[in-house]
Formats: structure tokens, sequence, C-alpha cells
């Protein structure tokens, strides 16, 4: 290895441990403070009914805000792009979150006004935050990106504060969210003026980010799958249930997401190339990792959740190593998908959520109709293996259409 490889592997394994440190913090605060004292305070069914409206949050900022974000990196590597192209993008998210605020708390029958426009500015600034860790990942900046997830960290708890106070959950995320944009907007540029001044790349990055979009919200409602099921399907207390018993699973997991943004930095910053072969055993590695991974989780989860969540241990207990699977298998595949992107164009990773949207409604609905919890437990394993195998099969065949026009 030459010196100019050293010094990028080296660079590269900095700012991925300061993008884990980043995660670890910011996942630490909420599913270890955050949670279980909302948890204690309100009781299992509310809490319940609190996941599924932060899973809707959370679809909209996974769907679209990533999506401008992993749009913006990819068209600094290939076009034009401006402050103006994303932020226009932005605000017609933020309309459209007027409409979904409504819909989730009409589907609770809860039309407070009150509620409604706290809801919907906690939507808007999840949208805006997601799409934030572009300014740090596109400029490789990852001191200020585990800054970033420290504020937004600091504003939860801040906001479990003033829970105490309000008794209004919506405040407590609102203020970590709020946070993280305010320090984007202090060391940043993407949130600075020109605000609205198209580049001449403005059409190319509209479709670009549309079409990420339309992926991401298939792969974040999957995520998402056992809230947003469960509590009309089954009942907002299954919510509680299935979250404990997959969480360790999904806090492992997220561990993948500075993965993806080290990937694409990297790919989008740097000429790395991939081979076939090398894909493939990657794909093999991810599938061995999984397994071994949901299976160490499961006895994690036993002391996980016995020590915070006592109350749901027997009921959570016999679905720990499935709902952990499904967990690590998504994320795991995720972070395939991106390293795909990085090589393939944009659609075909819309291809690929579309096939596993399909899986999702043919597999998973009918299973956790008829099966309850542990149809959505085996499910999930089974639509998320899915997902991995089709990304490795895309993956596989664009590299060798690439080795052969090299050839």
């Amino acid at each position: 290895m030459n010196t100019s490889k050293k010094s990028l592997a080296l660079k590269a394994s900095k700012d991925l441990i300061l993008s884990v440190l980043a995660l670890v913090i910011y996942n630490g605060v909420l599913q270890l403070v955050i949670y279980p004292s909302l948890n204690k305070a309100m009781g299992e069914t509310a809490f319940g009914t609190v996941l599924y409206l932060i899973s809707i949050v959370s679809i909209m900022g996974a769907g679209f805000g990533t999506a401008a974000s992993y749009s913006r990196m990819v068209a600094k590597k290939d076009r034009t792009e401006t402050n103006g192209d994303y932020n226009i993008f932005l605000l017609i998210i933020a309309a459209i979150s007027t409409v979904v605020t409504f819909i989730a708390l009409l589907s609770i029958k809860e039309l407070n006004p009150v509620y409604y426009a706290l809801l919907l500015v906690l939507m808007i600034a999840t949208v805006f935050r997601y799409y934030a860790d572009v300014e740090y990942r596109m400029n490789i900046k990852f001191v200020n990106y585990f800054l970033f997830f420290l504020s937004v960290a600091v504003g939860y708890v801040a906001g479990l504060g003033v829970y105490h106070f309000t008794k209004n959950w919506v405040l407590v995320i609102l203020l970590g969210e709020l946070a993280g944009l305010v320090f984007t907007c202090i060391v940043g540029s993407i949130f600075k003026a020109p605000f609205l001044i198209r580049s001449d790349s403005f059409d190319a990055n509209m479709k670009s980010v549309w079409t990420i979009s339309a992926s991401n919200l298939v792969a974040a409602m999957a995520l998402h799958a056992d809230k947003i099921i469960l509590h009309p399907m089954v009942d907002s207390r299954s919510v509680t249930i299935f979250y404990t018993a997959s969480l360790i699973g999904k806090i492992v997991a997220m561990l993948t997401t500075p993965l993806n943004g080290i990937i694409i930095s990297y790919f989008t910053n740097y000429k790395i190339k991939l081979t076939r072969r090398i894909f493939s055993l990657m794909c093999l590695a991810a599938l061995a990792l999984s397994i071994v991974g949901a299976g160490v989780c499961m006895f994690v989860s036993y002391v996980f959740v016995k020590l915070f969540y006592p109350n749901l241990l027997a009921e959570a207990s016999g679905y720990f190593f499935l709902a952990n699977l499904g967990q690590i298998l998504y994320f795991i595949s995720g972070s395939l998908m991106v390293i795909l992107l990085s090589f393939t164009k944009e659609k075909s990773q819309l291809l690929i959520n579309l096939i596993y949207g399909a899986t999702f409604l043919v597999l998973l609905i009918p299973a956790t109709h008829f099966f309850g919890l542990m149809g959505m437990a085996v499910g999930l394993v089974v639509v998320n293996l899915i997902r991995l195998l089709v990304t490795a099969v895309f993956g596989m065949n664009a590299l060798e259409k690439e080795s052969k026009q090299a050839d």
C-alpha cells in the first residue's frame, strides 16, 4: 500500500470512529434515557401511540431528508448544485407535511390544533435535520459531524427536562432536532444565502432527489413497519412490545448509518474501484455478520429489557432473535445499497426498493394479520433477506457490465 492509500485509509478510519461515536451518543441518549423515561411516565399503551407518531415523523425525515442529502452528494460528483436546489425541494416537503401530519393525528383520533401545530413543526424540523448531515459528509468534516449529533442529544435531554413541566412528548424530540439545526446554521453553509437560487443542473438534481426519495420512502416504511402496521392491525401495546424486542438489534444496526456516510463521502470524493468478486464477498460477509449479530443481540436483549423495560420482558423475550435479525438485515442491506448507489444510477436503488416494497405488501401485512407479532417477526426477516439478495444481484450485474465495458 503506497503512502497516499495509507493516508486515505487512516483518515477514513478516524472519520468512521467519529461517526460511530456521534451515533452512539445520539442513540444512547434516545434509547437509554428518553424513550425509557417516556415509557415509564406514560405507560406502555400511550407510549406505543407515541412510537407510532415518531415513526411517521422518522419516515418523512429518512424518506425525504436523507434523499436530499444523498442526492446532493451524488450531484457534487457529477453535476452542479446549489443550496437553492435543495431548499426548494425541502419547502415542497414542508407543504406535504401539513397533510401527512393531519392524517397521522386523524388515525389516532386526535385533532387538537396545538398538538397538530407542534407535530407539524417537529416533522418539518426532522426532515431538515436529516438533510443537514450533508454539510459534514459533503465536506468530509466529521469532527463537526460528531458535534452536530452531540448537540441533538443535548437538546433531547433538555427536552426531557421540559417534559416534567409540560407533559408534552413532542417538545422533547423537537428541542433536539432544533438544536442540531441551530448548530448547522452556525458552523455550516447549506442553510445560508442564497436561499432559492437554482443551479444549471436543477432539473437533473430534482429528478435525482425525487427518485431517491421514492426509494427511501419504501425502505423507511419497512424499517418502521413494526409500528405503522402493528398499531392499526393489532394494538398500541403490541407496538411497545415489538419495539423492546428489536431494540438492541436496531441500536447495533444503526451504527451502519455512519458507515454509510463514510462510504458515500469517500466514493464520491475519491476514485475508489470495486470488482464483482469483492462486492460478492462483501454481501456474503454481510449475511454472516447479520446472523452472528442477531445471536449476540438476543442475549444482550435479556439484560437490557430486564433493566429498562422489566414489565415487558416476559412478552418480548420470545421475539428477541427474529426481531433483532430483521433489523440487522435491513441496515446491512442498506449499507450495500449505498455502495451500489456510488457506482450505479439512482434508478437501481429505486428498482430494488420497489421489489422490496412488493414483497413487503405480499408477505408482511398478511403474516401480521394472521399471526400477529410472530408473523411480523418472521415476515421482517424474510423481506429483509430478499432485499439483501436482490441488492447483491443488482450490484454484481452492474460491476460485471462495467468490467466488460472497460475491456
